[in-house]
Order: structure tokens, then sequence, then C-alpha cells
């Protein structure tokens, strides 16, 4: 007995790009919620507040309430970038295009906080 795989019937492909459609919207809307957060994360270190911060670099900074400041606008490109990533998840529904969006502001924004680690330090 010879195996042949079976064609996918046109209803089975209809309800695989449906699929696909809806944990494009999921992931898109998971993002945009995530963005949400790191936004308010990033309005409150652009005003200052620095309750939320640690680590061995902000221990030793003299300036604390400008390291926060400094730190919020990276963050804030990060809310942002998430948000772009949701949205071209949506219209494209091209997950490989919203990682390439979210990879290229994540190493922006990394290395954007070496050097804001590298001022304060």
């Amino acid at each position: 007995m010879v195996y042949t795989p079976c064609r996918p019937h046109v209803d089975d492909l209809e309800k695989l790009e449906f699929l696909e459609v809806i944990m494009m919207i999921g992931f898109s809307i998971m993002m945009w919620f995530v963005s949400i957060i790191l936004f308010f994360v990033s309005i409150s270190l652009l005003k200052g507040n620095y309750s939320l911060m640690h680590g061995n670099v902000f221990d030793n900074a003299k300036d604390k309430e400008g390291f926060a400041k400094a730190t919020g606008k990276p963050v804030l490109l990060m809310a942002f970038g998430i948000a772009v990533s949701g949205i071209v998840a949506v219209v494209t529904n091209n997950i490989i295009i919203s990682a390439i969006i979210l990879i290229c502001v994540v190493v922006i924004m990394g290395i954007w906080l070496v050097t804001i680690q590298r001022r304060f330090a």
C-alpha cells in the first residue's frame, strides 16, 4: 500500500486562513496592551519618577532623576515600536515583517540604553 498525502480540501484551507487571521489579531492586541503598559512606564520615567528603577548603574548614579528621564526616552521608543509591530501584523497578516520591526526597535533601544548607562556610570 502506497501512502499518498491527501490534498487539503478548500474548506480546510479557508479554516486555516481564518485561524491565521485570528492569531494575528490576537498577537496585535497583545502587542497593543504591552505598548500601553510601556507607554505609561515611560511617561512615569520621563517625569523623573525612579521608584521602579534598580540596578548597579542606578544605585551608583548621582543624578537619579536625570537617569530616569534619560531612560524614559528609549522605553517610549519601545512602546511605539511594539504598537507599530502590532499594527503591521494586522495590516499585512505577516509575522515576519512584524518580527523584523521588533528586532530593529530592540537593537536601537539596546544601543541607546547602553549609551545612557555609560553616561551615568
